[in-house]
């Protein structure tokens, strides 16, 4: 049987950054999610709710004071998942994500954006912890 392509690098490239021994800059993160999105059809650009340079902006910024980590919306990586048809399952911690060949642990975590507002948790993927799962012996 023929292996399955591989349908992106972006999560392949951001656990790459996160192999090192020490930790990459958020520009690395922004960087992969704009250089992978590059050959994205105008179909699935539409249904993400902010175009990837804008993600990648967003990665740029820092809405969570003495927070660590870099960290996405789980809407923008859920909706670009779903337009790419890639394989997602909610798991404890986060979602597994396969991207044609590997299938990636993705923590997803409750961030409050507005301290002042206490029910506004929303769920953020770190994107400074994906990894590879190891593969099956």
């Amino acid at each position: 049987m023929a292996p399955v392509p591989r349908v992106t690098s972006l999560l392949g490239d951001w656990a790459a950054l996160n192999s090192g021994a020490e930790a990459a800059p958020p520009q690395a993160y922004a960087d992969a999610l704009v250089q992978s999105s590059a050959d994205l059809s105008d179909e699935v650009l539409r249904s993400l709710p902010a175009l990837p340079d804008e993600a990648a902006e967003g990665l740029l910024s820092e809405p969570f004071a003495g927070v660590d980590g870099i960290y996405l919306p789980a809407e923008w990586l859920e909706a670009w998942s779903s337009a790419l048809d890639l394989a997602l399952a909610e798991i404890d911690g986060g979602w597994d994500l396969s991207d044609g060949q590997t299938i990636y642990f993705c923590p997803v975590v409750s961030l409050t954006l507005d301290t002042h507002e206490s029910d506004d948790a929303r769920a953020f993927v770190r994107l400074d912890q994906i990894r590879a799962w190891p593969e099956a012996s």
